[in-house]
C-alpha cells in the first residue's frame, strides 16, 4: 500500500494554500492601511522633520509595493484564464497611464 496522497487532494491543498495566502496577504494590507490613516491622524506631516517624513514614507510605501507584489503574483498563480486577461490589461492599462 502506498502511503501518499492521490494528485488531486494535493492540488486542492495548494489552492487552500494560495486562497489562505491571499487571505493573510489582503489582511496585511488592511492593517498598514489602518496604520497609515492612524499616523496621518495623530501627527502633521508639515510639522515633521523632512527626514521622518521621508523615513515614515518609504517604510510605509515598500511594505505596501511588497505586499501588493506578492498579492499580484499569487492572483496570477490561482486566476481562471478569463480572470488573467482582466488583471492583464487593467494592469496594462495602469502602467500606460
Amino acid at each position: 500500500m502506498s502511503t501518499t496522497s492521490p494528485l488531486p487532494d494535493a492540488s486542492i491543498n495548494e489552492h487552500d494554500c494560495q486562497q489562505d495566502t491571499m487571505r493573510r496577504i489582503n489582511h496585511w494590507l488592511s492593517v498598514l492601511e489602518e496604520r497609515i490613516q492612524k499616523l496621518l491622524q495623530h501627527n502633521d506631516p508639515e510639522t515633521m522633520k523632512p527626514g521622518e517624513r521621508e523615513q515614515a514614507i518609504s517604510r510605509h510605501l515598500m511594505l505596501t509595493m511588497r505586499l501588493l507584489s506578492l498579492r499580484q503574483q499569487y492572483a496570477k498563480a490561482s486566476a481562471p484564464t478569463e480572470e488573467q486577461a482582466i488583471m492583464n490589461a487593467l494592469m496594462h492599462e495602469t502602467e500606460e497611464g
